[in-house]
């Protein structure tokens, strides 16, 4: 069985986690304008809900993905090249 080099795991690793954070910001930009939508139309329930689920998609794309998983690593791969 081939072995895969680490650096192409990390490399991996990072991309998925690059992806990741993506589509959860997209989500939240995406719920925060369901929401935004909603409470002009009048529809607080469906509004206040979206912009809350929209808040944490961000929090978790940006923050904990982006900031807290994508950032430590992508310098830990330049520092070691």
């Amino acid at each position: 069985m081939a072995r895969i080099p680490e650096f192409a795991v990390e490399l991996f690793e990072l991309l998925a986690l690059v992806v990741g954070s993506g589509v959860a910001s997209v989500i939240g930009v995406s719920l925060e304008r369901v929401g935004v939508a909603g409470l002009a139309g009048g529809d607080l329930a469906v509004g206040l809900w979206a912009l809350v689920m929209g808040l944490v998609a961000l929090y978790v794309g940006v923050v904990g993905l982006g900031y807290e998983q994508v950032l430590p690593r992508l310098r830990a791969l330049v520092v070691d090249a």
